[in-house]
């Protein structure tokens, strides 16, 4: 079992400079422009349009993907949970098996939708690079959701093809295609560096 080590609101760890408060703080601008043009897409949506999936790219050949699997739950949903992923990938490794493997997860997005889930939307920041952003109309993450037989496989490929991992839990106040800002509420942090890896949390809000 595995136990995190606690981290103050402006703790520093030396040696592991993921962690820095500010890297938090960027990922949270990242997530918040996601959530924008997320927001920017679904009002321009009919009221009849189902299940969405975009795949477009951007400067350098950088690729957005959105999968909303029931547009009119997204658009009605509030008080909304966010989960963001922001990882460094491992430059020596083959990263086929997980890019197939979030393939795979995508593929199986409509199964949560009646859970909460309400969209998946994975952002190449540059190349090689990755931000997600999920977002769950419920105020905990569906059970279901952890226990996905390939998300459980992805998640232990993790170490294989990241060295370090951030994963942020959030809130977004109010309805969702209003103007409420996402709001970070706590960190978890994995270096995959060291055997055992090493777990961290801080907490950004009671």
């Amino acid at each position: 079992m595995h136990h995190d080590q606690l981290l103050g609101a402006g703790e520093r760890l030396p040696g592991r400079s993921f962690t820095d408060p500010e890297h938090t703080r960027a990922d949270a601008g990242v997530m918040g422009r996601m959530l924008g043009r997320l927001r920017l897409e679904a009002r321009s949506w009919s009221g009849r349009r189902t299940a969405v999936e975009l795949i477009t790219y951007a400067r350098a050949g950088c690729r957005h993907w959105l999968v909303v699997p029931c547009p009119s739950a997204l658009r009605t949903a509030r008080e909304v949970t966010a989960v963001g992923f922001f990882g460094d990938l491992r430059p020596e490794a083959d990263h086929a098996a997980i890019y197939q493997l979030e393939a795979e997860v995508v593929e199986r997005l409509s199964r949560y939708a009646p859970g909460g889930l309400l969209s998946y939307y994975d952002a190449e920041l540059e190349p090689g690079m990755h931000g997600n952003l999920v977002l769950f109309a419920t105020r905990e993450v569906p059970a279901a959701w952890h226990g996905d037989v390939v998300h459980a496989r992805a998640v232990s490929l993790a170490p294989r093809h990241y060295r370090c991992l951030r994963l942020h839990r959030g809130i977004i106040g109010g309805p969702l295609l209003g103007s409420g800002d996402l709001v970070v509420e706590r960190t978890r942090y994995f270096d995959f560096g060291q055997e055992p890896a090493w777990h961290g949390r801080r907490l950004l809000m009671p």
